[in-house]
C-alpha cells in the first residue's frame, strides 16, 4: 500500500513538473498595435506616478482614434508577453529612479513630443 501511495505521488510530482517546465504564461502573441498600446499605457502611468503631470485628454483622444484602440484594448485586453516586460521595465525603472523615468516620459510624451500625450497640471 505503501509504495502505491508512492508511485502515484510520484507520478503526480512528475506530470506537475512537465507541466511547468511547458506551460506558457496566459499572454497573447506580440501584436503590431505594441508599441501604440506601449505608448499610451506608458503616458497613463506617467499620470499617476509623476508629480504634476497629466493626461492631455484631447490629443489622447485623438492618438486613440487614429489608432482605433478603445479604453479596453489599453487596458483591459490581455497583453502580450513583450508589452508586459517593457512595462515591467518601466516599473522597475520609476522605483529606482522615479524622477529620471518621469523626465524621459515627459520628454516622449510631453507638449514638446510628436504625439503630447500629457500635459502639466
Amino acid at each position: 500500500m505503501i509504495l502505491r501511495s508512492s508511485l502515484g505521488s510520484a507520478l503526480a510530482a512528475t506530470a506537475w513538473i512537465a507541466f511547468g517546465f511547458t506551460a506558457q504564461p496566459h499572454r497573447e502573441q506580440a501584436t503590431p498595435q505594441d508599441t501604440v498600446l506601449l505608448s499610451g499605457i506608458e503616458a497613463d502611468l506617467a499620470s499617476r506616478r509623476c508629480e504634476g503631470v497629466r493626461i492631455d485628454a484631447e490629443h489622447f483622444r485623438a492618438f486613440s482614434s487614429r489608432a482605433q484602440l478603445s479604453h479596453a484594448d489599453f487596458f483591459q485586453k490581455t497583453r502580450s508577453v513583450r508589452l508586459q516586460a517593457a512595462l515591467d521595465d518601466l516599473d522597475t525603472r520609476l522605483r529606482r529612479d522615479r524622477r529620471a523615468a518621469c523626465d524621459a516620459i515627459w520628454v516622449a510624451y510631453g507638449p514638446g513630443s510628436a504625439l503630447q500625450l500629457l500635459r502639466r497640471g
